[in-house]
This record gives structure tokens, C-alpha cells and sequence, in this order.
């Protein structure tokens, strides 16, 4: 059972959440070492809310050469949250055999789709050829806002490349893309995490507004 306590000392007052076990003792302050008392008997239940429906079109993910496998096992977790699949581990990602995307992905790694590509150029010509748009996470000069695109045909499938966090999506991947997108920042740093500006890219596009009239992307 999980239970809040907090620091019996009044100088420190730390307040944290603990695993009460049968017949075990309270924890004692992380900062101080002083007794803690428990504060909230028990959290509330947590329920989980009904899955969504699959929608179209489908959206699989490219994750060429990303080097933390934490960063692979976040996006595993979002991925499945919203119904990104299969993802395409490219070059040096971590499969997710890597302790470090067991950690992040928490089981995700276990139910969704993916495989392995040694050449994401490579495969990225291969989709193209079967129909797919490829869309690149990039900050480049011909890349355009995220949130500048149009609406677009429930029809074609997508698929999302993301690239290395030090040198970006491989060249010649991003010009086989047909839509390069940048994230709009106010903050002085000018990107982010990899696996956070995926999540903010694939959620966008799962839940944009589509035009239900034949079109393109």
C-alpha cells in the first residue's frame, strides 16, 4: 500500500510517498533522518480509462540512430498511448532487449510493433514506395511550424522520423521526407529532448483536425 508521510521535524517538514509493507515500520526522513507520520492513509484508486478507438490514418515511426535507450523507451510508452506503430529502430537505437528501454517504457516494449532496420535510408525509400509520407522532426531552415500544417487525408498513411540527439535526422532521410516540422519554442534553447518532441509531434498529429473531403497532406 502507498502512503504519504511527512518529516516530524518542524525545521524540515519533508513530505514524500512510501511503501507500507505488513508489519513494517514507517520510513524515516530521506533529508534529516528524523520519524515521519503518515499524512494520507491510502491514495485514491486509480482507474483506467477506456482505450481509444484506432483511427486512420496509420502512423508508424522511424527512429534513426538515437543513441539513449531511455529516450527509445519514452517513446515506446507514448507510441502505444497513441496508437503510433510499428516503430523502425534504425542504426545504433537500442532494442528494446536494453535494460535502459525496459525502464522507460514500462511494458510498452512487450505489446508494441516494431523491428529493426540497419539502414533508415534504406527503408525510408521503401515506404515511400509503398505509399507512405514521410514527415521528419527537424530544426533546419526548410522545415515549417508544426502547428502551420494543413489538414490531411485520412487515407495515406504517416510516418514520423526522428533522428540522433547530437546530429538530427541522417541528410538524405530528411530529403526523402516530403514535410520537414520544427517545434515552436519561446525559451533561449532552440530544441528539445527527442523523446519529448516526439510525443508533442505524434499527439498533434494523431488528434488534428481532418478534412473529410478526398486531399493531400
Amino acid at each position: 500500500m502507498l502512503i504519504y508521510v511527512e518529516c516530524l521535524s518542524p525545521a524540515c517538514a519533508f513530505r514524500f510517498p512510501v511503501e507500507r509493507k505488513p508489519g513494517g515500520e514507517d520510513a524515516h526522513c530521506p533529508r534529516c533522518g528524523s520519524p515521519v507520520r503518515p499524512v494520507i492513509v491510502e491514495t485514491a484508486p486509480f482507474t483506467t480509462p477506456p482505450p481509444l478507438p484506432h483511427e486512420s490514418p496509420p502512423i508508424a515511426a522511424i527512429l534513426d540512430n538515437l543513441r539513449s535507450a531511455y529516450n527509445v523507451g519514452s517513446i515506446f510508452r507514448t507510441a502505444d498511448a497513441c496508437g503510433i506503430y510499428p516503430l523502425y529502430l534504425g542504426g545504433i537505437t537500442p532494442l528494446p532487449t536494453h535494460p535502459g528501454v525496459k525502464k522507460t517504457a514500462l511494458g510498452a516494449e512487450e505489446t508494441l510493433p516494431w523491428t529493426y532496420t540497419p539502414n533508415s535510408v534504406r527503408l525510408a525509400q521503401t515506404l515511400k514506395h509503398e505509399g507512405y509520407f514521410l514527415l521528419g522532426v527537424e530544426t533546419t531552415s526548410n522545415a515549417r511550424s508544426l502547428f502551420d500544417l494543413e489538414k490531411f487525408s485520412a487515407a495515406r498513411p504517416m510516418v514520423i522520423a526522428v533522428g540522433n540527439e547530437i546530429a538530427g535526422v541522417d541528410p538524405d532521410l530528411q530529403r526523402l521526407c516530403d514535410t520537414l516540422v520544427w517545434i515552436p519554442m519561446r525559451g533561449y534553447k532552440r530544441s528539445l529532448n527527442v523523446a519529448v518532441a516526439f510525443g508533442i509531434v505524434a499527439y498533434f498529429l494523431r488528434y488534428l483536425s481532418r478534412d473529410p473531403s478526398p486531399g493531400q497532406y
